[in-house]
């Protein structure tokens, strides 16, 4: 009988947890697309095709990074300009190149945030907008298996297994690693290492000189109906976590 709850309660969240990605990628996409860019980066690009969903008309110089070789080849194949290094460094960008940052469930992977967010300024033009999807550390669903002394589920992914939460979907399974271990990247890649709450992303963002807006969506496990009506009353509990950032177009104190 447990295990027959336990089942009904992974569907639930397996359904409403795509459709929360869903939400993530159109509210991404077409925001990007509404600031009509003539320069993009998109981080953690995959295969490119996301952005096409989007962008009646590309924007003129597209940029992407992504760790995956075939994706990276992919993507270069819809003509963007891809790199592939890794994200917890320096990026090889020039100041105030893009118009629009775009990072898509990413910064979860990496250890170095505050790096992350300073290159995102330093390589956004005055006026340029960081958009930013990622998990939620608060989020009703890590709340619940914290208070069971469970591994919150956005960090079971790591050491190549889904480890700590036997509520988890995946419970003891392999993660498939498509970078090698022994690339720069693969520490860009490899599981979820700093998962962010709302709050905290946002003050991140502001540290190093953006004005940012945070909001969370998709209450997991809860239909994806029933979360869009209680988000509004629920805050910052929703599973996935959205800023947007904008550079400034004066100049402020230098960032953190």
């Amino acid at each position: 009988m447990a295990n027959i709850i336990l089942k009904a309660l992974q569907t639930s969240v397996a359904r409403s947890r795509l459709a929360g990605i869903r939400r993530c990628d159109d509210w991404a996409g077409n925001l990007a697309a509404e600031l009509k860019p003539d320069s993009l980066l998109d981080v953690g690009c995959g295969d490119g095709s996301m952005l096409f969903r989007y962008f009646k008309q590309p924007p003129r110089e597209l940029y992407g990074v992504e760790g995956a070789p075939e994706a990276m080849v992919k993507a270069e194949q819809r003509g963007m300009k891809v790199a592939n290094f890794d994200l917890n460094g320096r990026w090889p960008y020039e100041d105030n190149k893009f118009d629009v940052v775009l990072c898509n469930q990413v910064i979860e992977h990496l250890h170095n945030g505050r790096l992350f967010a300073t290159e995102a300024f330093r390589v956004l033009k005055p006026g340029g907008t960081a958009i930013i999807a990622t998990e939620n550390l608060c989020s009703l669903l890590n709340w619940f298996a914290l208070t069971l002394g469970y591994t919150p589920f956005s960090l079971m992914q790591t050491c190549g297994r889904y480890l700590g939460n036997p509520l988890g979907l995946h419970y003891m399974e392999a993660h498939e690693e498509t970078v090698p271990i022994d690339h720069p990247a693969f520490s860009g890649i490899g599981g979820h290492v700093r998962v962010l709450t709302v709050r905290q992303a946002k003050e991140l963002f502001e540290l190093v000189g953006f004005e940012a807006e945070a909001r969370s969506i998709s209450i997991l496990p809860l239909p994806d109906g029933l979360s869009h009506f209680l988000e509004q009353f629920v805050k910052n509990r929703g599973h996935y976590l959205m800023l947007q950032a904008r550079k400034p177009l004066k100049p402020g104190n230098k960032p953190a």
